[in-house]
């Protein structure tokens, strides 16, 4: 970053603003991210309308993207990983390097983008790490830490987060999906009672467990 930049950035900061020049991957109008968020890289940054993301928020982005879907948030303290450390025999970890990386591993796995589907809630202190897919109207719970990803409407607690229930029931959804979505968007109601029953009924106990219940 240039000097010029570097100033314009405090410049805008100090009046609690992002400066307009900053290059997004994309970035809708409606889209707010606080003054004082600290994103590595904007270029790989994803936001569309009326997301949010709080102060206090991290995104360590550099070789990775972060996509917040329409009208998704996070609270304060959002920090996300898009990024792994790749250990190798006789080599200090901070002797590993990005080409070490992408040499060894094609597919970039230590380096996979995270992504937030649409109408997502995020509580403070989240952390989303390398990889994970927020699905479709999840909750993820305050001082949660992501490792998997996440069926649609689950919410979502803990470190590492488990899934302890939905936000609405299978045919509760399809009603919702109907207000909100075209036909051709909306989520098969099959889908949505796998998804009830693998993750929520069959685990009723180590959810209680999991939530000390």
């Amino acid at each position: 970053m240039s000097i010029i930049a570097k100033i314009r950035r405090k410049y805008y900061k100090l009046r609690g603003r992002r400066d307009p020049n900053e290059k997004f991957g994309f970035k809708h109008p409606t889209a707010y991210v606080s003054a004082d968020a600290l994103i590595y890289n904007t270029e790989n940054l994803y936001l569309e309308e009326n997301c949010t993301i709080y102060s206090g928020s991290v995104i360590m982005n550099p070789r990775s993207k972060f996509i917040l879907k329409k009208r998704s948030g996070a609270s304060h303290n959002l920090m996300v990983v898009p990024g792994n450390h790749l250990c190798l025999v006789g080599k200090w970890k901070d002797e590993v390097t990005d080409e070490m990386k992408d040499g060894l591993l094609e597919n970039k796995e230590y380096d996979q983008d995270i992504i937030v589907d649409e109408d997502v809630w995020m509580g403070i202190n989240v952390t989303l790490l390398n990889g994970v897919h927020i699905g479709r109207g999840c909750i993820v719970g305050a001082g949660s830490v992501v490792r998997n990803n996440t069926p649609p409407y689950s919410v979502v607690a803990g470190n590492p987060a488990k899934i302890v229930g939905f936000v609405f029931t299978p045919d509760e959804i399809v009603q919702h999906e109907k207000v909100l979505y075209s036909e051709n968007e909306r989520l098969p109601l099959d889908l949505l009672q796998k998804n009830y029953e693998r993750y929520f009924f069959n685990r009723i106990n180590e959810i209680k467990k999991h939530m000390k219940l």
